[in-house]
């Protein structure tokens, strides 16, 4: 389905979950490692892994609901 096709609420959908989806990204990689080497650590390790499955599926749910 072409963006166009979308309807404006859609859209603000999509891209606030995308946006949320690739701010968790660039944090853990880029942004969290400079300030605690040991990210996600082994007593983090859990939570991220947890907070990521999350992410993948609310992203999912959004292109199944909004696209």
């Amino acid at each position: 389905m072409l963006g166009a096709e979308l309807s404006t609420g859609h859209e603000i959908g999509l891209i606030v979950v995308a946006g949320v989806f690739i701010a968790f990204a660039l944090a853990s990689s880029f942004l969290v490692p400079r300030y605690k080497p040991d990210f996600p650590g082994p007593a983090g390790l859990s939570v991220f892994a947890i907070a990521s499955i999350v992410l993948f599926g609310l992203m999912i749910v959004a292109v199944n609901f909004f696209g």
